[in-house]
């Protein structure tokens, strides 16, 4: 098994379990592990990933956000289209936000992660009750 894969399974041991399963005898959360591996096995310079966290459990959330950022210190640009505010807040350097197709605010995700007031008007809701 090559190292990379090994790095993966590090990430999501759970992953080791099914890795050579049919994907469709996975369940929702199983096979969002399995694209993700998919998308990372060979380095990349950019990764383009939407909803990442999207039916994965809490703790394989606290990985995945784990993984991305080792991604990103290998040198990948990620482009992350995600809801989950703190899984952008701890993956993003650059932040857009949209409403109905339309960028209603640009600027780096540092200054939005600082500013709740600017959070809970663009994206409607209190952090605090979410974390």
């Amino acid at each position: 098994m090559t190292a990379r894969l090994q790095w993966i399974f590090g990430f999501f041991p759970a992953l080791k379990r099914f890795w050579l399963s049919r994907a469709g005898s996975l369940s929702g959360g199983q096979k969002q592990m399995l694209s993700i591996a998919r998308a990372i096995v060979e380095p990349r310079k950019l990764l383009l990933i939407d909803e990442p966290t999207k039916g994965l459990a809490p703790a394989i959330v606290v990985n995945l956000i784990e993984c991305l950022a080792e991604v990103k210190k290998r040198g990948a640009t990620i482009l992350l289209v995600e809801q989950n505010f703190r899984v952008a807040q701890e993956i993003g350097d650059s932040v857009l936000v949209m409403d109905n197709g339309k960028i209603v605010h640009r600027g780096a995700m540092a200054d939005l992660a600082r500013d709740t007031a600017l959070q809970e008007k663009l994206l409607g809701l209190s952090l605090e009750a979410h974390q």
